[in-house]
């Protein structure tokens, strides 16, 4: 006797609930006659065939898709999120180097500036420039 079984579970090729639930349908099946070797296996096929058990397997076909996706998609949000936390973590470095560039540069110019003003005042004193400049200033 000739069934449809695969055609009642699986609409068409690209149907995956439909073609998971037939392997889950076969996957009884072979506990089913597993378990029960000197069963007729048509009774099975026939309750299986149901509209009822049908949607049942398609159901936790779904189901199975669902969870795996779900799965799939908080796998790849984690992955997307540790590429982003390095790629932060390599952005700060870099930030962080120059702005350790910036405030260097900053602190030797101040330091530069102050040098050259105490060489000015010091130089200036030695040779009476403070008080030729206040005479100057004066006149």
């Amino acid at each position: 006797m000739l069934h449809q079984t695969y055609q009642s579970f699986v609409q068409d090729r690209r149907d995956l609930a439909g073609l998971l639930a037939y392997a889950l349908y076969k996957a009884d099946k072979v506990e089913f006659m597993k378990a029960h070797p000197d069963a007729d296996v048509l009774g099975f096929v026939l309750g299986s065939n149901l509209r009822s058990q049908i949607d049942t397997y398609r159901m936790r076909a779904e189901v199975m898709l669902e969870d795996m996706a779900e799965e799939s998609l908080s796998d790849a949000l984690a992955e997307a999120e540790a590429h982003h936390l390095r790629r932060l973590r390599r952005l700060e470095r870099t930030l962080s180097f120059w702005s350790g560039v910036w405030s260097n540069v900053i602190a030797n110019l101040v330091t530069a500036g102050i040098s050259i003003l105490l060489v000015v005042l010091v130089l200036g004193s030695k040779l009476n420039f403070w008080s030729s400049l206040l005479k100057y200033l004066g006149e």
